[in-house]
């Protein structure tokens, strides 16, 4: 990640290879582009520059400054303005000075009054825009565009030298969020030949801190633990699962740790009931649940904070083979419930009730699971937003306002008591398919099976989890969603927000 500094100053005092100042609809410039005004507006007068939302311009050797060039960036209307518009021109502007050759460069964005925000605020998401709107995954191409001068840090400019040390803070925390994102973005961007659930254990130990502890289990081990569900899934697979537990001691000892739970399918052909061949490639997705609970670790560990974690990966892939598990198998599961198996690409929620009950037995103060679990869910809520669910209504309202602070945003649900009567099952204790109608949440109301009483909630990333057309804040491929918006839970409740 390149680097992020904070400073106070004039924009005319900055040596750096580039001053980057925002300007509004209909020319109007912020407060630090008035003081270069008379050379900005004689500019503006003589081009089409007004301002609109991701509009550039550059001017070179501007009379009155010690910088090569003056950006001036289009950042829309003022009343428009939030976080997240904020995160969007940062990651935009980085972009455009990336390909550039401005190496250093003063951004003076943080003056802009967003709606809703402190300037804490407005630098956290400057700085996560920057750093996430630059992340690029080609370690697979042969031959990568050169650049000889790419962009190699960002001062963000704040009104007063009082406002420093908030600045560097909220720095730091987004540095934490996106460092968990990356990591998160990187597991599940490699292909399903390289990431394998004995692959993605290892990148679970490269997570190294003195409070933490990861197990990673080999098929012999999840035997002996009797985690049949996830056995049952990998049968037709010749990649051996792993069931991955990692403990985070940072809070006070004895503190009941707050549990993470990721489904871990490395690939997905849907078993015996084999999905479509069209856009099967992006199966190697369907572990971003297991990434977002590594991306949350990461970004714990780089904060420091507070808390205690225990964080819970059953991985597998679901293949076709001789031995592979089929329509109409009765499985019993990791707690004790049999399971009637009405479809083998329902495979998440199978190898999730193991780690769930796993979770649960464990006696934390919540569990928040992350899964691509449904289509239905894509239907539902598009790419927008993940579906949310639980049996704590707390846990869930503190989930959708983490959701809105940080756009990693999360709807929730309902999970009527009446939903239950479509997974039960008529020679089993549930089924793994409630029918068409309400998918999502049926799938939701299986997981509830095994959980016992602890608050929990559910967030189903399949259509917020990856993006093959890319956004303004993230290359083609993995988002990185839930990471931000649980890492802002956890500050909020520790009380480091």
């Amino acid at each position: 990640m390149i680097e992020i500094h904070v400073k106070a100053g004039s924009p005319r005092k900055q040596r750096d290879d580039a001053v980057v100042l925002p300007l509004f609809a209909g020319r109007k410039l912020s407060p630090s582009g008035e003081l270069l005004a008379g050379s900005i507006k004689s500019y503006l007068r003589r081009f089409d520059h007004l301002g609109e939302f991701g509009q550039f311009g550059t001017l070179y050797d501007v009379e009155g400054t010690l910088t090569q060039r003056v950006v001036l960036v289009g950042v829309g209307e003022e009343r428009k303005l939030d976080a997240q518009a904020l995160r969007r021109i940062a990651a935009k502007t980085a972009r455009r000075l990336n390909e550039g050759g401005a190496r250093d460069v003063s951004m003076y964005f943080a003056e802009l009054q967003a709606r809703g925000t402190t300037l804490v605020d407005r630098v956290q998401a400057l700085a996560e825009g920057i750093w996430l709107g630059l992340y690029t995954f080609d370690r697979y191409k042969s031959e990568k565009k050169p650049n000889k001068r790419p962009l190699r840090s960002v001062t963000l400019m704040v009104p007063s030298r009082r406002d420093l040390a908030a600045a560097a803070q909220a720095v730091e925390r987004a540095r934490a969020a996106v460092a968990g994102v990356l990591f998160a973005r990187d597991l599940a961007n490699e292909p399903g030949n390289v990431c394998t659930p004995a692959w993605l254990g290892e990148q679970a130990l490269t997570l190294s801190h003195d409070k933490l502890r990861v197990t990673v289990m080999d098929k012999k081990a999840i035997e002996e633990a009797g985690f049949t569900g996830l056995l049952a899934v990998n049968q037709g697979s010749a990649q051996e699962p792993r069931f991955i537990v990692l403990e985070y001691q940072g809070g006070a000892e004895g503190d009941a740790p707050v549990a993470l739970v990721g489904k871990g399918l490395t690939f997905d052909a849907g078993g015996i009931c084999i999905k479509p061949a069209a856009q099967m490639d992006e199966m190697k997705f369907d572990m971003c649940g297991a990434a977002a609970v590594l991306g949350v670790f990461r970004a714990v560990i780089e904060a420091s904070l507070p808390v205690n974690l225990l964080g819970v990966i059953a991985s597998t892939e679901n293949l076709l083979g001789a031995s592979a598990y089929k329509p109409g198998d009765v499985i019993k599961t990791y707690k004790g419930l049999t399971v009637e198996v009405v479809n083998t690409d329902a495979e998440g929620r199978i190898i999730l009730a193991d780690a769930l009950a796993y979770a649960a037995e464990r006696k934390p103060a919540e569990i928040i699971d992350f899964a691509t679990l449904t289509g239905a869910c894509v239907i539902a809520l598009g790419a927008q937003a993940s579906g949310l669910m639980g049996s704590s209504e707390g846990l869930v309202r503190a989930l959708h306002k983490a959701g809105e602070r940080t756009h990693d945003r999360a709807w929730q649900l309902p999970m009527y008591e009446e939903y239950q009567e479509q997974i039960k099952s008529k020679i089993a204790d549930i089924k793994n398919v409630g029918g068409r109608e309400a998918g999502t949440i049926t799938a939701a109301c299986f997981l509830s099976r095994f959980v016992d009483k602890v608050p929990w909630a559910h967030l189903d990333i399949a259509g917020t989890a990856w993006n093959m057309k890319g956004t303004e804040l993230s290359s083609p491929g993995a988002t990185g969603a839930g990471v931000r918006l649980v890492f802002d839970y956890l500050l909020h409740r520790v009380g480091a927000a």
